[in-house]
């Protein structure tokens, strides 16, 4: 991790990308460590405000998680913009009845309990994006609480070459790859339907064009390799066994019912239509 002022860095930058020349002073030196980072100067643009650079062979979606969990407490200070909405539950605050008055002034509803000040209803000090007054500042530090925290934010991720926002670098590979996967879904779908062959559709054409095939020869009484391969190692289903066949075939001295089936009359619609 390298923490320093912008111009410095920024300058550190420059010479980076400046490859050694015979001129200079450390040419023999630089000539043996310099190697070409593509695109390196992105990063001066991104130096703006309190920024580090981190660097580092792990990926981002296991570093990211070191790198933010480690955060530290931090006490509320005069005028500072609060990055959160701070209340205090209600309950004991371990204050003798003498500083009663200090909650008062605040308007909050307490009451004396157990020879301590106790506060009756959830209040609520500090709101988000709002700077912190005096008074709740020091009420914070009268109870001993620490509201906000400081860590590291990772804002940007430089690999090769290209700059990287959040809404990249915070998927994990879990959510890359259901990405990839409906986009390999949709190609595929779409290459189907117009007829374009590719590595998508291509195996999704040769399993139709069996089953076309597979169809045809079942029809038709064709034989082959693959077909029969599937027939053998597949169990018959649905058919009916030798005896049950036997069963419902009619026997040779069993006359044969037919049914008679008797005309309809005609339909008397009556004058409905009239004379035409």
């Amino acid at each position: 991790m390298i923490v320093g002022k912008n111009t410095v860095i920024k300058k550190a930058i420059a010479l980076r990308m400046k490859a050694p020349e015979k001129d200079d002073e450390d040419y023999e030196f630089r000539k043996s460590l310099y190697s070409e980072v593509n695109s390196i100067d992105k990063l001066s643009g991104l130096l703006r405000g309190k920024i580090g650079l981190i660097f580092s062979d792990t990926p981002v979606f296991e570093l990211k998680p070191m790198i933010e969990g480690n955060k530290k407490p931090a006490a509320a200070k005069v005028g500072m913009i609060a990055p959160i909405d701070v209340a205090i539950p209600a309950g004991p605050t371990g204050m003798d009845p003498s500083q009663i008055s200090f909650f008062h002034a605040l308007s909050i509803s307490t009451k004396i309990q157990k020879g301590q000040i106790e506060i009756s209803k959830e209040f609520k000090v500090c709101t988000a994006g709002k700077k912190v007054a005096n008074s709740e500042a020091v009420l914070l530090q009268k109870l001993n609480i620490k509201p906000f925290a400081y860590g590291i934010e990772i804002l940007s991720v430089f690999d090769d070459g290209t700059i990287q926002g959040p809404e990249i670098f915070n998927m994990n590979p879990n959510d890359i790859l259901a990405k990839f996967r409906d986009s390999a879904s949709k190609m595929a779908a779409v290459s189907l339907a117009i007829g374009q062959p590719n590595q998508l559709s291509v195996p999704h054409m040769i399993v139709n064009s069996f089953k076309n095939l597979a169809s045809i020869a079942l029809e038709t009484g064709l034989k082959f390799k693959q077909l029969e391969n599937m027939s053998t190692s597949a169990p018959p289903q649905g058919g009916a066994k030798k005896d049950d066949k036997k069963a419902d075939a009619p026997k040779k001295d069993e006359p044969k019912k037919v049914e008679k089936v008797e005309e309809e009359a005609p339909l008397d619609m009556g004058d409905m239509f009239g004379d035409f």
